[in-house]
């Protein structure tokens, strides 16, 4: 069983630290095991091995769910770092094989991780089949601090939070529009004033969701002045307003096939375009072979500087 020295008499495995980092991320011993792909049970038994090991208490039961102490807080950063530092060390012996395998971790903000993602690997996996990806979904600032804290090797995000200190790679251009189901009222007007907006139920996503942080300048003043349904999920959106249960604030991306067959309406307020950047973000410094390999993948698919057209425009 793999080991690290803490101290001159005490010692942790590289299962244990992984398995704190993965519960911290989930707050969920549950989550974190599926993640893992373990039983629930073994992630408990390394956790309860490590608390005894280090003699702090990492963890405190909150409803369904756990959540750190202050000594968790204080060890995940250093915890992840070891397991940043260890894959880097097994992908640069990888590289000695011209990257016949290897590992990467990638934190996905939802929008990026289900629509465009899937695309931006197919060449990368096709060229590297012996790469193991492995690609958390989250919302745009739990992306960022899992790059940040090493919990991932690289974030892919869309959101206007603050990068300051990490490499940023600017991949493609996206928009944000305003959509509703055809039956929607909104959707019968040929120009929609703001004011009106207000009158009728907004689909939003989570706080820390890169769209709806920018939401606020496409509606302005109009921005969750109605009744609001909140969704955690891109998908969810979409799929409510779809089924006409409001109008949203969504991604060109998630919706311009809808758009295409007429399942949504393209809602005309007057407002300019909104654009953003879809981004790849890094920890600066030297890096594994494999986040490199997949860092000049990415540099090859960066789009041009203007946002899509939606249809119908």
């Amino acid at each position: 069983m793999d080991t690290i020295e803490v101290l001159n008499d005490l010692t942790v495995t590289l299962d244990q630290l992984e398995a704190f980092v993965t519960v911290a991320q989930h707050e969920h011993v549950t989550r974190a095991a599926a993640d893992l792909g373990l039983a629930q049970s073994s992630v408990s038994h390394q956790l309860r091995c490590l608390e005894a090991a280090l003699g702090l208490a990492l963890f405190e039961r909150v409803g369904r769910g756990v959540r750190l102490t202050d000594d968790g807080r204080a060890l995940v950063g250093p915890a992840a770092a070891v397991l940043a530092a260890r894959r880097s060390f097994l992908d640069a012996t990888h590289a000695r094989t011209g990257l016949m395998v290897g590992r990467l971790a990638i934190a996905a903000s939802n929008t990026v991780g289900i629509y465009r993602l899937p695309d931006w690997l197919a060449g990368f996996v096709a060229r590297f089949p012996g790469i193991a990806v492995n690609v958390r979904l989250v919302n745009t600032h739990e992306a960022i601090t899992m790059v940040r804290d090493a919990a991932v090797d690289c974030a892919l995000v869309e959101g206007p939070e603050s990068r300051q200190g990490l490499d940023e790679l600017e991949v493609e251009v996206d928009e944000l529009v305003t959509v509703a189901a055809p039956d929607h009222p909104l959707a019968r007007r040929g120009r929609v004033r703001l004011a009106e907006l207000s009158r009728h139920r907004y689909l939003a996503r989570e706080p820390g969701s890169g769209t709806e942080a920018l939401a606020a300048q496409l509606l302005g003043s109009s921005y969750r002045r109605g009744p609001v349904l909140e969704l955690g999920q891109v998908d969810a959106v979409r799929a409510a307003a779809v089924a006409g249960l409001g109008y949203a604030v969504i991604s060109l991306a998630a919706v311009a096939d809808d758009l295409a067959t007429g399942r949504l309406c393209l809602l005309q307020t007057g407002r300019p375009r909104l654009t953003r950047a879809l981004a790849a973000l890094r920890r600066p410094g030297s890096h594994s072979p494999t986040l490199e390999a997949f860092w000049s993948h990415l540099a090859t698919l960066a789009g041009p500087a203007e946002g899509p057209v939606p249809p119908g425009t």
